[in-house]
This record gives C-alpha cells, structure tokens and sequence, in this order.
C-alpha cells in the first residue's frame, strides 16, 4: 500500500521535472502575489501570514472578512508590500555601502513620526 503511494509520488516529481526542462512550467504563468495579509496579537510580537494576494483591493476585503468575523481577540491585521525584489538587478536599485546613508532612514522616519 505505501510502495503504491511512494511511486505515485515519484511518477508525479519526475513528470514535474520533465516539464520543468521542456519549458512547460505552470509555476512561470502565475501572477506574482506581492500583497501580504498578517496577522498578530496584541501580547505577542511575532507576525503570521495569513494569505498573499495579487491586489490590494483583495487583501482589503480579506481583512474586513476577517474582523467581521472575529474568530480571534486582541489580534491586529497588517498588509505588507514587496516594493523591491533584491535578487532583480535589472531595476537600477543599487544601495552603496560607501555612503553614510542607510537603506533603513527612511524606516526609521516613519517609526519615529
């Protein structure tokens, strides 16, 4: 019985790698999910996704099922946006470590008000 499960897994990694060197993967066409929802609670200080959306409009009605629906209390609800991709060299982003600006000023400004 698990051998059965074991090869239907392995048949399924190995058609999986076949389109990956034919050029056929489905993960290429997915839009990039760039909105984040997390959520955490008042006494805590760790974050938790919740979900990725394609738009913020998404996210937004997400959160407002979510509060409605209050499953939870004392839980807080955050929307995060990938801004930059770090590993794409293509934009022109360059942060140079020579100067005494910090990429985190303008983080800092907004902590501080």
């Amino acid at each position: 019985m698990e051998r059965d499960g074991i090869m239907n897994l392995l048949t399924g990694i190995w058609a999986d790698i076949k389109e990956l060197i034919k050029g056929k993967n489905k993960m290429e066409k997915k839009p990039n999910k760039k909105y984040m929802v997390m959520s955490k609670f008042k006494h805590s200080d760790r974050f938790n996704l919740e979900r990725q959306f394609v738009n913020k409009h998404s996210a937004d009605t997400y959160v407002n099922l979510l509060i409605e629906d209050k499953e939870y209390t004392d839980i807080e609800y955050f929307l995060f946006e990938q801004s930059h991709d770090y590993q794409d060299k293509d934009e022109g982003y360059d942060i140079d470590v020579d100067k005494k600006e910090s990429p985190m000023e303008d983080f800092q400004e907004v902590l501080n008000g």
